[in-house]
C-alpha cells in the first residue's frame, strides 16, 4: 500500500468527525503498511507512517476527553410484506442526541445508515428485497457535537434468510433452513406455508433453525410435476416477532405412509376371516392393502377404505383361501391419498395367521374326539394359552380345557369324554394373550360319532375248574369289534368291583377266560366282564354272575350237611342243582342227586363209606344243560390204617397191602425191609401191595419189617412201623 492508499481511511475519518470506529479500521491496515515500510523502505512512506501514528495518538487522547455514550439494544428485525424491514430497539439510559441505524445486505461489505431522534424506538428501512435477501443491522447513539460522537455498536441483528431445498429421496420433503435473528437467542420459530395464491397457514413449530415439511395430499404428483409451495418462518420471543424471507420450491407427495400394526386375525361365526389392526399414524392415509401369503410370496388380496378391520368375504378372488380349510397368513400396508403405500416392513416381518382347527373321531374308534390346530404367531402381547370350547347338541359352549402355548408349531388335544353316538359335538379353539384384549378364534367344526354298535355281549356262564380256578365263558355277536376283555370281581354284592386282569380277544365267540387268582375253597365271587375296542375304550359291560361256593359241616353220627350259595344270573333258566359224591376220584353209583333251584342244602349219611377219600361238589344246571360247578369239599373223616400180620403168596391172601382211609393224596409211602435192613419193596400207590417177590425172585419165608408214611386230611404227618410173616 502507498501513501495514497491510506488517504481514503483518513478521509473517512475526517468526514466522520473523530468517529471512534476509525481506529479499528486504521489498525487493521497497519500490518500491510508496516510491510511496505520495512520491506520496500522508501523514505517518504516511512515518514508518512510516522505522521499517521502521531495523528492516531492525538485522536486517542482527544477521545478520552468526551463522556462515554449509552449503548442501545436492538430487539427485533422483521421483513414486511412490501419487502421493507422494520427494526425495533429499547432506549438506553443516558444523554444523547439521537440514534444512527446501520444496515447492509449480509453479502455487502459496506453499510448504509439512518439517523433518528432520541425518542424513536423503531423504524422502517426502505429496502425492497427484505422478503428475498438477508440483512444485518446494528445501532449507535449519537451526539452531534461538535465534535460528533457515536457510541459503541449495539448488538447486531440479522433478518432471517430462509432457504428451501428437497430433503427426501424424491420430492416429498421440503427442508427449510434459516439463521437466528441474533446469535444465541432463544425463542420459537413458527413455520408457514402457502401456494402461489392464498394466505400463509401455520404448519409447524420448532426451536431449531431447520424444519422438514413432509408433504401429504392434496400435494400429489400431477404428471411429472408437483405444486409450487412458498414458505416463511416467524420468530417469536418475549420481545420480538420477526418474519423471515419467503422461499419456495416445487414439491409433490411421494412419501411412504407409516405401516399400520396388525392386532389380531380371527374367524367370525360365519366362517370368514377378520383382520384387525391399529391405524397408520400417517395423517393422509385413506385406505389399506390386505395381502395373503401364497407359497413363499405375499400377494395383494384386497383393498379397504379407512377402517381398522377387514372381513375377508372376497371368495371370488383367486387369492382367497377358506380359513376353515387351511391357515391363512395375512399382511397389511397403508395407502395414502396420493396412492403412496407403506413399506410393509412391520407386518411383513411379523404376519398374523388364522387358527385352523381339525378334528376327527375315527382314530379313537369313534369314541373320542381328537383335535389338532396350528399355533398363532406374532400377537402382542403374545398368546400364552389356547382354550378348547365344545357345544353338545346346540347347548351353550363350555370350556373343556386350556392348553399352554409353547414354541410348538402345532398342538393336539383329546376330549376326555366318551362321545355319545349320533350326538352333535361342535368344537372351537380360542387363543388367549393373557388379558383377553385380543382373541383369535378358529372355525367351528362338527363331529358326529357313529361307531358300530355292539348289540350282544354277555358273560354266558362261569364254573370252578379243577377245584383251583374259575373259568368264564363270554360270547358276543360282534366279536370283530372287541379287542380286549377286562375281568372285574367282587366278593360282596353292591361293593365296588376290582379289575382282576385284561385278556386279548381272539375275535371269536364264545371265548374262555380264567381267573387263576380265585380262592375257590374260601368264598364265592361276583363277576362281570367289559369289552374294549382297539382304542381301549369300553364298548359294553356284561351281566353279573356269581360262582358257587360249597361248604360241608359235621352234624354228628356220621351225618354231614352240604350248603352252597345260589348261582346268580340265570334266573328262571336255572333248572336244578346236582350233588356229586366222589370216592377216590370216581363218582359213586347213584349219584348225582338233584334238588330244586330253590334248595341250597343237602344232608348225607357217610357212616358206611369205604373209600380212602370222599369229596362232594355241586353243579348248577341251566335249562339248556349248561352247568356251573362249585368247588370240591372233602368229607372231614379221620385217617385210619389197618395192616395184616401174615400172608401167603400162593394162598388166599397172596398180596400184602395196608388198608388206609382219609389220607392226603400223594402223601402215601409203603416199604418192606428184610431182617438185614435191605429194601425189598416200595410203592406210593394205595392199591398196590407186596406179592412176596424181590427183584423177580421169591423171597424166603421169614419175618419182614414194614413202614407206612402218610398225611391225614388235615395235613398232619404220620409214620407207622410193624412186621409181617411171609408164609410158604
Amino acid at each position: 500500500m502507498t501513501l495514497s492508499g491510506w488517504a481514503a481511511p483518513f478521509g473517512r475519518f475526517l468526514s466522520k468527525q473523530q468517529n471512534k470506529t476509525f481506529l479499528p479500521e486504521f489498525i487493521s491496515e497497519a500490518p500491510r503498511f508496516l510491510y511496505l515500510c520495512f520491506m520496500k523502505k522508501p523514505a517518504s512512506v516511512f515518514a508518512a507512517f510516522l505522521i499517521s501514528l502521531l495523528i492516531v495518538r492525538h485522536l486517542l487522547s482527544a477521545s478520552t476527553a468526551f463522556a462515554q455514550l449509552p449503548v442501545p439494544v436492538l430487539t427485533c428485525v422483521n421483513a414486511e410484506d412490501d419487502g421493507t424491514l422494520t427494526v425495533s430497539w429499547s432506549i438506553p439510559a443516558g444523554t444523547f442526541d439521537g440514534f444512527r441505524l446501520f444496515y447492509k445486505k449480509t453479502t455487502d461489505p459496506l453499510s448504509n445508515s439512518i439517523d433518528l431522534t432520541n425518542v424513536t424506538t423503531s423504524t422502517n428501512i426502505p429496502v425492497a428485497d427484505g422478503l428475498t435477501a438477508g440483512y444485518e443491522v446494528y445501532l449507535t447513539t449519537i451526539v452531534y457535537g461538535p465534535p460528533v460522537q457515536l457510541s459503541d455498536e449495539s448488538n447486531h441483528l440479522r433478518s432471517m434468510k430462509l432457504t428451501v431445498s428437497n430433503a427426501g429421496a424424491g420430492s416429498g420433503i421440503a427442508r427449510l433452513d434459516w439463521n437466528r435473528v441474533e446469535a444465541g437467542s432463544n425463542g420459537v420459530f413458527n413455520i408457514f406455508r402457502r401456494e402461489l395464491t392464498g394466505t400463509f397457514i401455520q404448519i409447524g413449530q420448532t426451536t431449531g433453525i431447520f424444519y422438514q415439511d413432509t408433504l401429504t395430499s392434496p400435494y400429489c404428483k400431477s404428471g411429472s410435476a408437483g405444486t409450487d409451495l412458498y414458505y416463511q418462518v416467524e420468530f417469536s420471543s418475549a420481545s420480538c416477532v420477526s418474519r423471515s424471507t419467503i422461499a419456495s420450491g416445487n414439491f409433490f407427495d411421494d412419501n411412504l405412509p407409516e405401516d399400520p400394526v396388525l392386532s389380531f386375525v380371527t374367524i367370525n361365526s360365519g366362517g370368514l376371516a377378520e383382520v384387525h389392526w391399529s391405524h397408520s399414524p400417517s395423517a393422509d392415509v385413506g385406505g389399506y392393502v390386505v395381502g395373503v401369503k401364497i407359497g413363499l410370496n405375499y400377494i395383494d388380496h384386497a383393498e379397504t377404505g379407512y377402517t381398522d378391520v377387514f372381513t375377508d368375504d372376497q371368495i371370488s378372488l383367486p387369492t382367497y383361501y377358506n380359513p376353515c380349510y387351511d391357515s391363512v397368513i395375512y399382511v397389511l400396508r397403508a395407502k395414502d391419498l396420493c396412492d403412496n403405500q407403506s413399506s410393509g416392513a412391520i407386518n411383513y416381518q411379523f404376519p398374523h395367521n388364522t387358527i385352523h382347527l381339525r378334528g376327527e373321531t375315527q382314530t379313537l374308534c369313534d369314541r373320542k374326539a381328537s383335535l389338532a390346530w396350528n399355533a398363532y404367531r406374532n400377537m402382542q402381547p403374545a398368546v400364552n394359552s389356547y382354550r378348547i370350547l365344545r357345544t353338545h347338541n346346540g347347548a351353550a359352549p363350555v370350556v373343556l380345557a386350556t392348553v399352554a402355548a409353547t414354541a410348538a408349531d402345532y398342538y393336539t388335544y383329546i376330549d376326555d369324554e366318551m362321545l355319545t353316538p349320533g350326538d352333535v359335538y361342535t368344537y372351537r379353539i380360542e387363543s388367549d394373550n393373557g388379558n383377553n384384549s385380543m382373541i383369535s378364534s378358529s372355525c367351528e367344526i362338527q363331529l358326529v360319532p357313529d361307531p358300530e354298535p355292539l348289540t350282544t355281549f354277555e358273560l354266558d356262564y362261569l364254573t370252578v375248574t379243577n377245584n383251583e380256578l374259575i373259568d368264564l365263558t363270554v360270547s358276543s355277536d360282534s366279536p370283530h369289534l372287541i379287542s380286549e376283555i377286562e375281568l372285574w370281581r367282587t366278593e360282596t354284592p353292591g361293593s365296588p368291583a376290582s379289575k382282576i386282569s385284561t385278556f386279548a380277544w381272539e375275535a371269536m365267540s364264545p371265548e374262555l377266560f380264567s381267573d387263576v387268582t380265585a380262592l375257590v375253597n374260601e368264598t364265592s365271587y361276583y363277576y362281570y366282564v367289559v369289552a374294549l375296542d382297539a382304542c381301549g375304550f369300553e364298548l359294553e359291560a356284561s351281566n353279573t354272575a356269581r360262582s358257587i361256593y360249597l361248604q360241608i359241616s359235621d352234624l354228628g353220627n356220621d351225618e354231614f350237611r352240604l350248603s352252597w350259595n345260589n348261582y346268580e344270573d340265570w334266573g328262571a333258566n336255572l333248572l336244578e342243582y346236582s350233588i356229586y359224591r366222589v370216592a377216590d376220584g370216581v363218582v359213586e353209583p347213584g349219584w348225582p342227586v338233584t334238588v330244586p333251584p330253590t334248595v341250597n342244602t343237602f344232608n348225607d349219611f357217610a357212616g358206611d363209606l369205604t373209600a380212602n377219600r370222599t369229596t362232594y361238589y355241586v353243579d348248577a344246571v341251566r335249562n339248556d344243560d349248561v352247568t356251573s360247578r362249585s368247588n370240591e369239599v372233602l368229607l372231614p373223616a379221620e385217617a385210619s390204617l389197618m395192616v395184616p400180620n401174615a400172608f401167603r403168596p400162593d394162598g388166599v391172601s397172596p398180596v400184602f397191602r395196608p388198608r388206609v382211609r382219609n389220607i392226603e393224596q400223594g402223601s402215601y409211602l409203603f416199604a418192606i425191609y428184610n431182617r438185614w435192613g435191605q429194601l425189598v419193596f416200595e410203592t406210593n400207590n394205595l392199591s398196590e401191595g407186596w406179592n412176596g417177590l424181590s427183584g423177580g425172585v421169591q423171597s424166603a419165608a421169614d419175618i419182614y419189617a414194614w413202614v407206612v408214611k402218610f398225611n391225614d386230611l388235615h395235613g398232619n404227618h404220620f409214620a407207622r412201623r410193624g412186621s409181617v410173616i411171609l408164609l410158604r
